[in-house]
């Protein structure tokens, strides 16, 4: 059973939205009173616990569980954004999967302890 009430919508700098996983149930749980989250986000939450309208009759506040269970996040990024990424994690791929380089001397050291004596 949904909720629906007429509220006033929060101040902004006390807007949240908070999406949280349930594992033994595998669902996720929206709450939010940020306008611009409950409107995009509704169209997920087939059966609301609560919805919040202002007095002129728009949607400000959502709780519920996301129908089918699935969430993403993704941040839109330009082109040149996603090739300067790309080459980062190559390099980083790459230093990772590199054997570590040691100085004459600490290699010495690690051979006289490997070998025994």
């Amino acid at each position: 059973m949904t909720e629906i009430k007429q509220m006033a919508t929060a101040p902004r700098e006390e807007r949240e939205t908070i999406i949280s996983y349930e594992c033994l149930t595998g669902t996720w749980h929206i709450y939010t009173d940020e306008p611009k989250h409950a409107r995009k986000y509704e169209k997920y939450v087939a059966h609301p616990q609560r919805k919040g309208y202002n007095s002129a009759g728009q949607l400000i506040m959502l709780e519920g569980d996301i129908d089918n269970g699935v969430v993403s996040i993704r941040k839109n990024i330009s082109e040149q954004q996603r090739k300067k990424l790309s080459e980062f994690q190559k390099e980083r791929h790459h230093n990772v999967n590199k054997p570590p380089i040691f100085p004459s001397r600490a290699s010495q050291d690690l051979t006289e302890i490997t070998q025994p004596s």
